[in-house]
C-alpha cells in the first residue's frame, strides 16, 4: 500500500506542477505566475491545492502581498528546477537524434578571452560535427556561471577561477599574459623601457571594477604604491578601448593576442613594461554532470586549440613577467 506522498510522486506529480513551483519561488505572487503561464489565478491556485491535498501539507504561505513557499514547497521547487533542466537536455538530445543533427552547444565567454581562440575552436568543432550548431553568449563571469548552473549554458570560458562549487568543474586551458598598451602616438610608446611608476601620471582606461582583470591590475599597481581608483573610463569592451586609445593618451591592459593583432594594424603600441601574468589563465567551466556529446566534443576541440595557443603566447622580447 502506497502512502499518499509515494502515490503523489509515482503517479500524481506532473511537469506543470514543477514549472508552477519554480515560477512561484521566483515571482512570489500568484498573479505574476498566472500572467507568466497565460492562465487565470484560480487555475494556479487549483494546482497548488492539488499538490497540497496529495501531500497532506501546505506548500505555500501568504506573507503580506507575497506568496512564499514553505520548507516542503521550497524542496519541491529546488528539485523541480533540476528535473526541468534534465528534461530540457533530454528534449534537446532526442530532437538532435530524430532530426539527424549532431547536437547544440550554448557557449558563454567573458570579453577577455581571445576571439581567435574561440573561433578556431568553433571551426574545429563544426568541421567534426557539420550538422551541429553553437549559440555564443558574451557576459560577465558571475552571470555566465549562473547560466551554467541553470542549464542555459553548456560551457563557459573565463579569465579567472571562481569559488569552489560542487556542481561545476573547471580546467585551465592555457596561459596568456596581459600586457600594457597605449595609442600609437603615446609619449611612452617609443621608450626602450617603461616602469609601472612611469604610468602614474597618465590617464587610465581600466576594466570594470569587480572584474577579475580589474582586481589583478589594482593589486599589481597597489604593490607599486600606485592607484587606479580614479581612472577616467571603466570599460570591458575591447573595440571601444582600442578606439579610445587611438584618439586619446590612455594607458590600458590587453591580452597579449589582442595587443599583438592591433599593434600589427597600427592601432595601438605595446609598451616595454612587465606583463601581467597573474591574470593569464584561460579557464573552461562546465557542469560536473555534463554528458551531452556535442558540448563534450567542443570542449575537446578547445583543449586541442589551447595546446597550440600555449606555444604562441610568450611575451615579446624585452617584456618581462609579473
Amino acid at each position: 500500500m502506497l502512502t499518499p506522498i509515494e502515490r503523489f510522486f509515482s503517479s500524481g506529480l506532473r511537469l506543470t506542477h514543477l514549472r508552477l513551483l519554480v515560477a512561484l519561488a521566483d515571482l512570489k505572487q500568484v498573479t505574476k505566475v498566472a500572467a507568466a503561464f497565460h492562465v487565470t489565478q484560480p487555475a494556479v491556485s487549483k494546482q497548488i491545492g492539488e499538490i497540497e491535498q496529495a501531500l497532506g501539507t501546505a506548500i505555500t504561505e501568504r506573507v503580506g502581498k507575497a506568496v512564499l513557499l514553505t520548507d516542503v514547497g521550497a524542496v519541491l521547487a529546488r528539485r523541480g528546477q533540476e528535473i526541468l533542466r534534465q528534461v530540457g537536455l533530454a528534449q534537446r538530445d532526442v530532437a538532435s537524434l530524430v532530426t539527424g543533427t549532431a547536437g547544440h552547444v550554448n557557449l558563454g565567454s567573458v570579453t577577455a578571452v581571445p576571439p581567435t581562440f574561440i573561433s578556431q575552436s568553433m571551426v574545429s568543432f563544426l568541421t567534426r560535427a557539420p550538422a551541429a550548431s553553437v549559440r555564443f553568449i558574451e557576459a560577465p563571469l558571475d552571470k555566465l556561471l549562473e547560466m551554467l548552473r541553470t542549464g542555459e549554458a553548456d560551457l563557459v570560458l573565463a579569465r579567472a577561477r571562481a569559488k569552489d562549487d560542487p556542481d561545476l568543474m573547471s580546467e585551465s586551458l592555457y596561459s596568456e599574459p596581459f600586457v600594457f598598451v597605449a595609442g600609437p602616438s603615446h609619449a611612452l610608446s617609443k621608450e626602450r623601457w617603461v616602469t609601472l611608476k612611469d604610468l602614474k601620471d597618465f590617464t587610465w582606461l581600466v576594466p570594470q571594477q569587480g572584474s577579475p582583470s580589474y582586481i589583478a591590475l589594482a593589486q599589481l599597481m597597489e604593490e607599486e604604491g600606485l592607484d587606479i581608483k580614479d581612472a577616467a573610463v571603466e570599460s570591458s569592451s575591447i573595440a571601444l578601448n582600442i578606439e579610445l586609445m587611438a584618439r586619446a593618451p590612455f594607458v590600458a591592459i590587453l591580452p597579449l593576442s589582442y595587443a599583438t593583432e592591433y599593434v600589427a594594424r597600427g592601432r595601438i603600441s605595446l609598451m616595454n613594461t612587465p606583463s601581467l601574468t597573474r591574470l593569464g589563465e584561460v579557464v573552461l567551466y562546465r557542469r560536473a554532470d555534463l554528458d551531452s556529446p556535442a558540448p563534450l566534443l567542443l570542449a575537446e576541440c578547445m583543449r586541442e586549440e589551447a595546446a597550440e595557443a600555449a606555444s604562441d603566447n610568450a611575451p615579446p622580447d624585452g617584456i618581462s613577467k609579473r
